[in-house]
């Protein structure tokens, strides 16, 4: 989150410099998108009870901490352009990012 803090401008401004542009993956208005970033973030969804919802509307991806079995992550919409937290059973899946060091 920090990251998004320093360098995207903010979680209010960093949603949108973090999303994929167009409609060939997200729904429309997909607002503020501008992929500045490079994240190029897609709209995933996510998995629970063994089917997958949301795709096209929303990206989930897991973050760190965890409390329990429940894992916090952050989501970017189609129709904002901030970065919202939330929290999730790690029962279900939504998406992670890999980094090589």
């Amino acid at each position: 989150m920090d990251s998004i803090n320093c360098f995207l401008g903010g979680v209010n401004l960093g949603g949108g410099k973090m999303k994929e542009t167009g409609y060939d993956h997200w729904i429309a208005p997909n607002t503020g998108a501008a992929n500045s970033s490079d994240f190029s973030g897609l709209p995933g969804g996510f998995r629970y009870s063994g089917g997958f919802f949301n795709k096209g509307y929303y990206g989930y991806w897991w973050s760190s901490t965890e409390s329990g079995s429940y894992s916090w992550l952050r989501l970017l919409s189609y129709y904002y352009d901030t970065v919202l937290p939330g929290d999730y059973s790690q029962a279900n899946g939504v998406s992670a990012r890999c980094i090589r060091d």
